[in-house]
């Protein structure tokens, strides 16, 4: 009776909740690949797009950085209204909205219109990127949940590297503009969606909208202090310190408290604050550096470059994928999270001498950086219990981009500082060196779950003797 208890569990499991589970991952990494390519095309055209506005690193990172936030912000709002609307309809709203920002993009004259049309874009992006891991943990049974994150995470590597290299080629021979094309191929994804994921009946929920705007405004204040004025570091504090106020007394926040007080869930959100504070600098860096010191002109050549190292992360990621669910992601996350100091080091000590040790860098950085976003919401799905599962996912994923959007920001305003008062080429290098300091945080953070289970198994051995 038991065997044929658990055979039938088994089958349960194993049941298919969604029509055609490999046609909509196909379809889920093409959406997944564009989104991705959609930022780090931009990378690289970020040298010719400040020639033409006449702007310097700081201006320019608002490209990456306003894109980051809003990404952030939007990608919470899908996990929390996925409860409320069917997912297939939420996608198809966030594949319109990319569209309309690319068309918009390709008409932009001025700055502020390239920005405007940025933002759209990651209003639609962040569907994609929010609701493929929301559509894992709903749908697909635990034992292959770590394949399908890895599938997912092959193509947020592969889409770091063809990014590159297509946003080169076209920059070189169409012009930036046309990088706003790129995008409304995933209005493909929109008939798929549509016939493969069920219609669910919303459960009605109340939404912490003043609370969002409250978390948002401390954000893009913070932002600006760190680009523009230090004027506005002290008024985020303030809205924040509001903030905090507000979601103690709101019965439903914007953000649960209770998440906040749980040790793990924090170290699994610096961990991804952190990384993706690296992992975009690095991004955001490299193409200037090979502009700027290498001096190659060609964009074409600079997406080139930087090809071999995100093709390499991405197969790395398929190996990475299968490791979780045999070994376990925390195993996967902490080597990611030693991985990533060593891409500094490289980067720092010898990005100026060859251009081989910046292939090497990013390949080392994209390889740990696949690594620790592909073991981290599965990590969510361990420790959080279902009914906090999307809040802590679409957390995670809001103070990720927020961690990208931040570390652009504060890589560019280094850059242009340094450069302002020393013109030279070590600007990039000090940059570097505080992103290995940075990187230590996030592999000690990684440390401590290992540790806490260490001193749980010593003291129950201690107990038995």
């Amino acid at each position: 009776m038991k065997t044929s208890s658990c055979t039938s569990s088994e089958l349960k499991e194993d049941s298919p909740l969604i029509k055609h589970e490999n046609i909509l991952y196909g379809v889920i990494f093409l959406n997944t690949l564009i989104t991705v390519m959609n930022t780090s095309m931009f990378n690289v055209a970020l040298p010719d797009i400040s020639d033409q506005f006449q702007i310097n690193a700081g201006s320019a990172s608002l490209i990456v950085s306003s894109y980051s936030i809003l990404f952030a912000l939007s990608a919470i709002l899908y996990s929390k209204f996925s409860s409320l609307i069917p997912i297939k309809i939420l996608l198809t709203v966030g594949l319109v909205l990319i569209s309309v920002g690319s068309l918009i993009g390709m008409l932009a004259i001025s700055f502020p219109l390239l920005i405007a049309a940025r933002i759209i874009q990651a209003l639609g992006a962040s569907s994609i990127s929010a609701l493929s891991i929301i559509i894992t943990t709903k749908y697909i049974p635990s034992h292959r949940r770590g394949k399908r994150l890895g599938l997912v995470a092959s193509a947020v590597t592969l889409g770091f590297g063809f990014g590159p290299l297509a946003g080169g080629l076209l920059t070189q021979f169409l012009g930036w503009e046309y990088l706003f094309g790129v995008s409304l191929i995933a209005l493909i994804g929109i008939p798929f969606y549509l016939t493969l994921l069920p219609f669910e009946i919303g459960v009605k929920e109340v939404f912490d909208f003043s609370g969002m705007l409250l978390f948002f405004a401390a954000i893009v204040l913070l932002l600006n202090g760190i680009a523009y004025s230090w004027i506005f570091i002290p008024l985020s504090i303030l809205v924040m310190f509001f903030y905090f106020l507000h979601i103690k007394r709101h019965e439903f926040p914007f953000m649960q408290p209770s998440l906040l007080k749980d040790k793990s869930f924090l170290r699994i959100i610096g961990i991804g604050f952190i990384i993706f504070f690296i992992n975009f600098s690095i991004l955001f860096m490299l193409p200037l550096i090979l502009a700027r010191s290498y001096e190659v002109g060609n964009t074409a050549l600079i997406g080139l470059i930087l090809f071999p190292g995100a093709f390499i992360a991405s197969v790395v990621s398929i190996l990475v994928g299968k490791a979780a669910d045999q070994f376990g992601p925390k195993k996967v996350m902490f080597f990611g999270t030693l991985f990533m100091p060593i891409a500094c080091i490289i980067a720092s000590l010898f990005g100026n001498t060859s251009i081989m040790f910046i292939i090497l860098a990013f390949s080392v950085s994209s390889s740990s950086f696949v690594c620790i976003t592909t073991s981290l919401p599965n990590i969510l799905t361990e420790k959080l219990p279902t009914s906090q599962l999307t809040t802590g996912i679409g957390t995670l994923q809001l103070f990720q981009y927020i961690g990208g959007g931040i570390g652009v920001t504060v890589s560019g305003k280094v850059i242009t500082f340094i450069s302002d008062i020393y013109p030279s080429n070590n600007e990039y290098i000090i940059v570097f060196c505080i992103l290995f300091m940075i990187s230590i945080v996030a592999f000690i953070l990684s440390s401590m779950f290992f540790k806490s289970q260490t001193i749980k198994i010593f003291s129950v051995k201690k107990w038995k003797e």
